[in-house]
């Protein structure tokens, strides 16, 4: 074979190889979501609480997902919600929006419960979300879920000093 052919033949079949690393991420692999149990006092100024889920997002290098388009259910829907609380966002001008609160690399939303008892048991949240990979392509709506178990003997609002299970750890 021609040396010059050969070479040819061998460029052509390595860009063929490097052109699937162009190809975007699965939404699941460019965003992925994880759920945790937060409960925590603060004595730092007075006495205030932080209990409910922490949904937390590690967003792949080069991609960006919408704040304005994040949605949460929680299933079974037996477990008492608030709002959604959001940090503020990265305001950008998007090709694909316009002016758009965004979150790149990591973000926490926290979702606070709604209530002073919840009921132990097996929760998922439901996330339908919605982002970008960097100048080349935004996706469409993309439903995802989360597990999070919510030990027996939980307590939220005015629970006394010691008598809340760490996440994980077995109730008193």
């Amino acid at each position: 074979m021609n040396p010059l052919l050969a070479f040819l033949a061998a460029s052509l079949a390595g860009a063929a190889l490097a052109a699937p690393a162009d190809k975007p991420l699965d939404p699941n692999l460019a965003f992925r979501p994880s759920a945790t149990l937060v409960y925590a006092r603060s004595t730092v100024g007075g006495s205030s609480e932080r209990h409910g889920i922490d949904i937390e997002y590690r967003i792949a290098p080069g991609y960006y997902l919408y704040r304005n388009r994040l949605r949460f259910q929680v299933s079974p829907a037996t477990l008492p919600m608030g709002d959604p609380e959001l940090p503020p966002g990265l305001e950008i001008d998007d090709p694909f929006v316009g002016k758009s609160p965004i979150f790149r690399e990591r973000v926490t939303i926290h979702l606070p419960f709604a209530a002073s008892v919840v009921q132990p048991g097996r929760y998922v949240v439901k996330i339908v979300a919605q982002g970008c990979a960097e100048d080349r392509l935004c996706y469409s709506p993309f439903p995802q879920e989360v597990a999070l178990t919510i030990p027996a003997g939980y307590r939220t609002f005015g629970a006394p000093p010691g008598a809340l299970p760490t996440p994980g750890s077995p109730p008193r």
